[in-house]
């Protein structure tokens, strides 16, 4: 409840340039309360309130991507039990799988995987993301406590998850950095960092139609096709944003560039590198 006020005097104590905002709420809440931190030397490093509230949602996303002609995954919102049911028999009947996640969530969690024939329960993620056949979802269904609607039930895209990291000024895509995750399930299990035309492509098309400012952080699957699918786009930064800093994208020196109005150059990635955790490295006996 003070948290606004909390920050506040944080910044005004230590004459605080920049807020980065490091999770949704942080990012909903500051921008909401802007003009109420904001003053000369004082930035928080998000855009407005109305877009973060698109970009939160992914029922409002996935609708804001529709409207705007960009290729999104088969989607469908449940706001009961029996249309989360129906769909998911719907999506299983045409694609043998379907994927149902929160429409408002954060870091992957209640996710569920269902497919058509799976005789034992898989979970990834620390427990995040369920995969698990159809028949064993239904008989479960009262166990996992799924209240969390309005539910997104999605068809199942391929590997592999890609991270793309946008450091935008005014609309403009400034640094665009595509990471390939090791482990699709797992975020802080390893990147492979590269440069990929078509995110640099949809990234500039995203940045462009939100004005974007800032950084934020936009994940991607692929289709039965290839072609790259917007997963979601989220109002903050990435939770792993040091891994493209480590591959040497100086994406937060360029956001601080921004805020002192200088001219930041556009970083590419030469080639590709591999970035990886040390505790990932070792195996559990």
């Amino acid at each position: 409840k003070k948290f606004i006020s909390e920050i506040k005097n944080i910044t005004k104590k230590n004459n605080i340039n920049i807020v980065l905002p490091g999770s949704d709420e942080d990012a909903l809440n500051l921008s909401k309360n802007r003009k109420t931190i904001e003053n000369a030397i004082t930035k928080i490093a998000c855009v407005d309130y109305k877009i973060l509230k698109i970009l939160s949602n992914k029922q409002r996303t996935y609708e804001f991507l529709k409207k705007n002609n960009f290729d999104i995954p088969e989607y469908y919102v449940a706001n009961t039990k029996k249309q989360l049911i129906f769909y998911i028999k719907y999506l299983i009947k045409k694609n043998r799988s379907a994927v149902i996640k929160p429409s408002i969530s954060r870091g992957g969690r209640n996710v569920f995987i269902i497919r058509k024939s799976l005789k034992k329960i898989v979970t990834r993620n620390n427990g995040r993301e369920i995969e698990i056949g159809i028949s064993e979802f239904l008989k479960n269904f009262k166990k996992f406590d799924i209240t969390f609607y309005p539910i997104i039930v999605m068809e199942r895209l391929q590997n592999p998850t890609l991270d793309f990291d946008m450091l935008c000024f005014k609309g403009n895509l400034i640094s665009g950095v595509t990471r390939r995750r090791i482990n699709p399930s797992m975020p802080n299990d390893g990147h492979i960092i590269y440069n990929d035309w078509r995110l640099q492509k949809l990234g500039k098309k995203i940045a462009n139609l939100l004005n974007l400012h800032w950084l934020y952080d936009c994940d991607f699957m692929f289709d039965q096709f290839n072609k790259p699918k917007i997963i979601e786009i989220n109002p903050r930064m990435s939770g792993s944003v040091s891994v493209s800093i480590s591959a040497g994208i100086p994406i937060l020196q360029n956001l601080i560039e921004i805020y002192l109005n200088k001219k930041v150059k556009k970083n590419k990635m030469k080639a590709k590198i591999k970035i990886m955790p040390s505790v990932s490295l070792y195996k559990k006996k």
